[in-house]
């Protein structure tokens, strides 16, 4: 009976001393409201937290934390958030199917071939490799499915750069490719792969200049705790953590034109003032996240005009948002670069904008995530 009235009595305070946070939370959050909105009704509230879902999504995860929870209910439509066994956050892919990505890259393939065009198919990989990894009894099908998308490329002779072989052959602990908070890889990584692709438009006879592709040509500034990764934002910084960022910038002279023309967008000046977005590098946030320093967002189309390499190739690169990091490092070698994501193509007819174009190289560049997707990843004819 005693020990039934002390658990009784643990549960009144854990529920009191939860409802005592968010009372005093929703106050705090209700002056700020008050007192610092702006004209649009956002705020700077306390630590930095913007609104009182992110208060009460902090607070959640918060609790599932504390609760040692290896996978924690999610606060958005994603998937629920899974802790890898060293503490590094991601979402399970309960989906095996991969063959939009075959078909994606058999038909752009099939485009290049018709346009005289090289094709490159790339694939990023997901941050966790091994089974053992993930909590006991969890699935997930990222791994086999990128293995297997390589591997039936590869058999179809199609050209293809499998990332994960090539960051495991760096000898570099895997973990350093990757944000704690985030499922993407980092600009390290990136790097690394527009080096690979660089290699292989040089094989195709493709002009690269060689002193871009060396880390030592990049100032390399970073931002700690700045990084609110897209776990993070579901399950807040309290179980994911705060990554730091790391922003490349090059140290040689660029001058670029920048196009986004559903969105009325037009830039023109070197790679900071074409590329680089600081605000979202001010401090952690649910709503500016570091990832897109490079670029700002996911737009349809972007044309981006190299007015410091006009004999540099015209590349085509059609891509989810792995490739933010990358196109930019790849924009540096181009005359001209198009980065399309299909996912927000809508009526554009894809397909003859591309012949339009006349690219030298078509390139697909895809993490785990949408290999299922035809949205994403087959060409619309």
């Amino acid at each position: 009976m005693k020990e039934e009235n002390h658990n009784h009595n643990s549960n009144r305070g854990i529920l009191f001393f939860f409802l005592i946070t968010m009372t005093i939370l929703t106050l705090v959050n209700c002056f700020e409201l008050l007192t610092r909105s702006d004209a649009e009704g956002r705020y700077e509230g306390l630590d930095h937290l913007d609104t009182l879902e992110d208060d009460a999504i902090e607070m959640w995860g918060a609790i599932q934390y504390w609760m040692g929870k290896q996978i924690a209910f999610g606060t958005t439509t994603y998937e629920d958030v899974t802790l890898l066994s060293n503490g590094y956050a991601t979402m399970t892919d309960s989906n095996s199917d991969y063959h939009a990505a075959i078909l994606g890259a058999e038909q752009a393939s099939a485009l290049a071939a018709d346009l005289g065009a090289a094709f490159l198919y790339v694939q990023a990989p997901g941050k966790q490799r091994y089974a053992d990894e993930l909590p006991q009894g969890v699935m997930c099908y990222s791994v086999q499915k990128s293995e297997l998308v390589v591997e039936i490329l590869q058999q179809k002779q199609i050209p293809v750069i499998d990332m994960r072989s090539v960051l495991e052959a760096t000898g570099e602990d895997w973990w350093n490719y990757f944000y704690r908070s985030d499922h993407h890889w980092n600009n390290q990584a990136a790097f690394i792969a527009y080096q690979q692709i660089c290699e292989y438009l040089q094989s195709c006879g493709m002009q690269m200049n060689g002193s871009y592709l060396q880390p030592e040509a990049y100032e390399r500034n970073v931002y700690q705790d700045v990084f609110l990764g897209t776990h993070g934002r579901m399950a807040g910084r309290y179980y994911t953590g705060l990554d730091d960022y790391e922003l490349w910038l090059p140290t040689f002279d660029t001058q670029f034109d920048l196009t986004v023309a559903s969105q009325g967008i037009h830039l023109r000046g070197d790679f900071e003032e074409c590329f680089v977005h600081y605000e979202n590098l001010d401090h952690y946030s649910f709503d500016y996240y570091a990832y897109y320093a490079y670029l700002k967002e996911d737009y349809d189309c972007f044309e981006i005009v190299n007015e410091s390499n006009t004999s540099g190739p015209h590349v085509v690169i059609i891509r989810d948002s792995e490739a933010v990091p990358v196109s930019v490092f790849l924009a540096c070698q181009c005359s001209e670069l198009d980065i399309i994501d299909l996912r927000y193509c809508g009526d554009m007819e894809v397909s003859a904008y591309i012949r339009e174009q006349q690219p030298d190289a078509i390139i697909y560049l895809f993490g785990p995530g949408y290999l299922a997707s035809e949205n994403a990843m087959v060409i619309p004819r």
